[in-house]
């Protein structure tokens, strides 16, 4: 039997309500050269049949006899998959419907590790797409010919969002170089997938039209004790790689930024305060009594999204 040119990789717990959207997303897409790999976590509402209830021959299921994860799930499909590159999409999104026929051109021209590409908020309540988030990020890769070296576009790179359904990998790649999700990590498990991947590939290219929607949750809420354990375990495994590759004046920058970044998302939360101040550089860190910096973080982070 033909290997398909993709594997699409997507996991489901308990997503009823999105699943037949982001299914049906992807097998209508113009490029029919794919198998979609669902593995079900043990889902106990009717996500299972919803997904049963499609007939096409592309969709394979891993039903999962005991809850395990998203990373120990993206790895089990991953190990499954046998699409010549591997694209991991998350249920309740949906990809564009030209997606896959202008990946695969891209990929047959330039054969690169990674191809990245824009994606826009889903907005449920508004039924509205809004704006092209990796816009600007992407803009910066145009600088490089296609496909260019990983590592003289570091920083670009890195600058460009963690998230891992927002790109294309080889799987031979990703195989090869034993490229796996760290099962012990709920959280940030991409961050640190994304700094796996920089630290080996060699080369990469880019769409300019976007090509996934992400669906948007205004209301989403975080476990601030969880977000600073996996902060601690994340930024750990991926130490080595950043620093093998691009230093760890790099390394520190980069954590900071994130850090920053969350700081201001979970209200300048004391314990996250105490935990940035630890492992970043002295004043790289935002402070729950610095009034200046809030508004400034608050108004640079308003205008980053915005762009």
């Amino acid at each position: 039997m033909k290997e398909p040119f993709f594997s699409i990789v997507t996991t489901a717990y308990n997503k009823e309500k999105y699943i037949k959207q982001c299914i049906s997303s992807i097998i209508n897409q113009t490029c029919g050269d794919f198998e979609l790999i669902i593995a079900d976590d043990c889902s106990s509402d009717n996500t299972l049949n919803i997904i049963e209830n499609f007939s096409d021959k592309r969709i394979k299921i891993i039903k999962m006899p005991q809850n395990r994860g998203v990373s120990h799930l993206r790895n089990k499909g991953l190990k499954c998959a046998n699409g010549k590159y591997i694209l991991f999409a998350d249920t309740d999104d949906m990809l564009e419907n030209t997606l896959l026929e202008r990946a695969k051109n891209e990929l047959l021209k330039y054969q690169s590790d990674i191809l990245f590409f824009p994606y826009k908020y889903y907005i449920e309540e508004k039924n509205l797409l809004k704006r092209n988030n990796s816009r600007r990020a992407l803009k910066n890769l145009r600088k490089f010919k296609k496909p260019f070296k990983v590592e003289e576009a570091g920083k670009e790179l890195f600058n460009v969002n963690y998230e891992v359904w927002n790109k294309v990998f080889k799987r031979e790649f990703l195989i090869g170089n034993e490229i796996f999700f760290k099962e012990d990590l709920s959280f940030s498990e991409d961050f640190v997938f994304y700094c796996d991947v920089l630290n080996k590939a060699k080369s990469a290219s880019y769409l300019n039209k976007a090509g996934y929607y992400y669906r948007f949750f205004a209301q989403k809420k975080f476990e601030k004790e969880k977000v600073i354990e996996q902060f601690k375990k994340a930024f750990a495994y991926a130490r080595i790689p950043v620093e093998t590759r691009w230093g760890k004046e790099f390394y520190d920058k980069k954590i900071c930024s994130i850090l920053n970044y969350w700081i201001v998302k979970l209200n300048y939360d004391k314990d996250l305060c105490r935990f940035a101040e630890e492992i970043c550089t002295k004043g790289s860190t935002l402070h729950p009594k610095s009034k200046c910096k809030k508004i400034f973080y608050k108004l640079y982070y308003k205008i980053k999204n915005a762009l």
